[in-house]
């Protein structure tokens, strides 16, 4: 109890730098186009626990794809949404794996099971929110079982990103680097956002639980 209270007593200041960190990150990517989003590496301290994470081929496939006026618009989030799950949980937790199925053998030696899934896109352009700003929201769920099926919690976990078009000259030419950089922001924040999640005033009383029980269990087998 007292290490797991001492662990999250840190929490209030480190996730404030944290904050400012990817907002920085974002904000010196400018306008250099990349195949796959950068996050940086976190600063805090981790629970002792190992856990695992499921990629569902509905995520790791996700594809947003919506008409606005003559323009079509794209957004492939694919494969990238996995460095937002594997930075943030693997700065929460000691180790984490990726499982290759629901049914994965090595679930039965883990302390738990995240499910993340994305539950939908929504992109606005500057010629119908009457601002400079292309905006991109990305709604997450993010589930968290015992290794034996039983639900802990879920959270909904939302991203947000924004770049003003009036930085990318002209936007017939550079719209998709526009809608990119404003894509790869929000998958940034929902990174922030998940780890957040577990910050003293804001994670769940199960969780809580969940997370003193297996550090006592991991202190006790430490101990003998």
């Amino acid at each position: 109890m007292k290490y797991t209270n001492d662990i999250l007593k840190k929490w209030c200041y480190r996730v404030s730098c944290l904050s400012v960190l990817f907002i920085l990150w974002g904000c010196a990517s400018g306008a250099h186009v990349v195949s796959g989003v950068s996050i940086p590496d976190p600063l805090i301290d981790p629970f002792p626990m190992k856990v695992g994470v499921y990629y569902p081929p509905e995520l790791k496939d996700f594809v947003h794809d919506v008409k606005k006026g003559r323009q079509s618009f794209v957004v492939e989030l694919g494969e990238n949404q996995e460095q937002v799950f594997e930075k943030s949980l693997g700065a929460l937790f000691d180790e984490v794996i990726t499982l290759e199925s629901e049914d994965d053998d090595r679930k039965d030696r883990l302390d738990g099971v995240f499910y993340p899934n994305v539950t939908g896109v929504t992109l606005t352009i500057p010629a119908e929110n009457g601002t400079d700003f292309y905006e991109v929201w990305i709604r997450y769920e993010l589930l968290l079982q015992q290794p034996n099926g039983t639900y802990i919690y879920k959270w909904p976990v939302p991203g947000y990103g924004r770049v003003n078009r009036r930085d990318y000259g002209s936007v017939l030419e550079r719209t998709n680097e526009a809608v990119l950089n404003a894509t790869e922001s929000a998958l940034r924040s929902a990174c922030t956002e998940i780890i957040v999640r577990f910050s003293p005033r804001r994670i769940p009383l199960t969780v809580k639980d969940w997370i003193e029980l297996n550090t006592m269990s991991s202190t006790t087998e430490d101990v003998d």
